[in-house]
C-alpha cells in the first residue's frame, strides 16, 4: 500500500503499531501525484513530522535522491499527538469504564466485554463490532445474556431483541457477536453451525418455521391426501394418526425429506419429519411429545449428513425423543463409498459415550475421514434397509 496522502500515510503507521508490527514502514506514491505543487506539499507534511521528532524519512539515492523512499516511526508518542490521534488503547480503556457504567453485566459477561476492548486496543473489529462502537458492544452483550438467562423462550428475533434492548432489529444485526459471547460463556451450540443456525438451535428463530410431516396422519375430521403437512411445532397435538406407523424418521434435509415421502414412500407406512437442521427447542420439544405416543416396539431413526455437525444434530434429536435412536443411511461404509474429503478443516466431532453413533464418531475424528451430504444418497425405507444391513 503506498499513499499520497500525508496524513493516511501517518495514520497508517500508527494502525501498523497498534496491530503489533515493531518497525513497520509506510510508502509514498511518488509516481501517482498529480502536480509538482501535490508533491511538495505531501513532503512538507512529512518533513514537519519529522521535525516535531515524530518520525524518520528513509531519502532515495541515485536519479531518485532527495525523494521519501519510506518513512518509519521515530517516536510513537509524538506521532498520536502530530496527527491529533487518541492511542486505540486509551479509546478501549474509556469505552469499558463507560459501558461498565451503563450495563449491569455478571462476570462471564463482563470477561467478553474485556475481550472486545482488548481487540480494540489493536484497532481490531470484534465480532464484526467496530472499534469504539459501544452501543453496539452493550446491545450484544445484553442480548447475550438474556439469552443464556432463558429470557428469550416462546419468543422471536424481533419481538425479544425489543423487549431486551429496547430496539427490535438489534439482534438481527448482531446476531455474529451473540453467538460469540454465548459460545465464550459455555452455551451449547454445535461447534459448525452458523450464528442464525446457532440461535435457532437456542430457541431463537425469526419466525418458528412448521412442523412437516408425513405418514398415517389425521388433521381435524379427515385424513389429508396431501404428500406432508404443515403445523406449527407447538401445535403438534392437534395433529392424530390413523394407524401405527411402522417407524419414525427424521430428515435433517428438505430435499431428501421430500425425495423419501413422494419416492420411497408413498403408502405412508411410516411418519416422516423434517427436521430443519438445527432443530430449534420448540421442534425439539415437539419430538418429545411424539415419542410418548408410540409404544417402545415403534423403531426411531434419523438421518443426516456425515459430518461433525450431523453427529451434533443426530444427538440433539436423540435427546428430544428421549429413546433410542437408530441411524439412517449414516455409516462408515457409505462414508467410504460415496463421500469425499473436506475441503476445509472439519470441526471437533461432538463425544457421546455408550452412543450408537460411536464407530462413525470415531471415523470422523480421524483424519482424512471422508464426509457425505445425504443428497448423495437415494431414499428407502428404514426398516427394509436395516434388514439389508444385517444380512450382509
Amino acid at each position: 500500500m503506498k499513499f499520497t496522502d500525508p496524513i493516511a500515510l501517518l495514520s497508517h503507521l500508527l494502525d501498523r503499531h497498534e496491530d503489533g508490527r515493531a518497525g513497520a514502514r509506510a510508502y509514498p506514491d511518488n509516481d501517482a501525484f498529480s502536480s509538482i505543487v501535490e508533491a511538495d506539499r505531501f513532503r512538507k507534511k512529512l518533513e514537519e513530522a519529522n521535525r516535531a521528532g515524530a518520525v524518520e524519512l528513509r531519502m532515495d539515492t541515485g536519479r531518485r535522491a532527495g525523494v521519501v523512499k519510506f518513512v518509519r516511526i521515530a517516536d510513537v508518542a509524538r506521532l498520536y499527538y502530530f496527527v491529533k490521534r487518541t492511542p486505540s488503547s486509551q479509546r478501549s480503556a474509556s469505552a469499558l469504564e463507560d459501558l461498565f457504567r451503563r450495563a449491569e453485566l455478571s462476570v462471564p459477561f463482563a470477561e467478553r466485554a474485556r475481550e472486545a476492548a482488548e481487540a480494540w486496543s489493536r484497532n481490531r473489529r470484534w465480532a464484526g463490532i467496530a472499534p469504539g462502537d459501544i452501543g453496539s458492544l452493550e446491545r450484544a452483550l445484553l442480548l447475550a445474556q438474556a439469552i443464556y438467562r432463558r429470557q428469550h423462550v416462546g419468543l422471536d428475533y424481533r419481538t425479544f431483541s425489543r423487549r431486551a434492548v429496547s430496539d427490535s432489529k438489534a439482534l438481527e444485526r448482531l446476531e455474529a457477536a451473540v453467538t460469540k459471547v454465548l459460545r465464550g460463556v459455555g452455551a451449547d451450540i454445535p461447534e459448525g453451525a452458523t450464528p442464525r443456525e446457532a440461535l435457532g438451535a437456542l430457541g431463537l428463530e425469526k419466525v418458528p418455521p412448521p412442523l412437516l410431516l408425513s405418514g398415517p396422519i389425521t388433521f381435524g375430521a379427515s385424513q389429508p391426501d396431501v404428500s406432508f403437512l404443515g403445523v406449527p411445532a407447538d401445535a403438534i397435538n392437534t395433529v392424530g394418526f390413523s394407524r401405527t406407523p411402522e417407524y419414525v424418521l427424521v430428515v435433517e434435509n428438505y430435499t431428501s425429506f421430500v425425495r423419501h415421502v413422494t419416492e420411497a414412500d408413498p403408502d405412508r407406512r411410516g411418519l416422516v419429519i423434517y427436521g430443519g437442521g438445527y432443530p430449534s427447542t420448540g421442534v425439539q420439544k415437539a419430538f418429545g411429545l411424539i415419542a410418548g405416543r408410540f409404544p417402545d416396539a415403534i423403531p426411531f431413526y434419523h438421518w443426516s449428513d456425515i459430518d461433525p455437525d450431523g453427529i451434533w444434530i443426530f444427538l440433539t434429536v436423540e435427546r428430544a425423543f428421549g429413546r433410542r435412536l437408530l441411524p439412517h443411511l449414516m455409516t462408515v461404509d457409505l462414508a467410504e463409498k460415496h463421500g469425499s474429503k473436506p475441503d476445509e478443516t472439519a470441526g471437533r466431532v461432538a463425544k457421546a459415550e455408550g452412543s450408537v453413533l460411536f464407530d462413525l464418531i470415531a471415523y470422523l475424528a480421524k483424519p482424512g475421514a471422508k464426509h457425505l451430504e445425504q443428497e448423495e444418497l437415494d431414499p428407502i425405507i428404514p426398516r427394509l434397509y436395516q434388514s439389508e444391513w444385517r444380512a450382509s
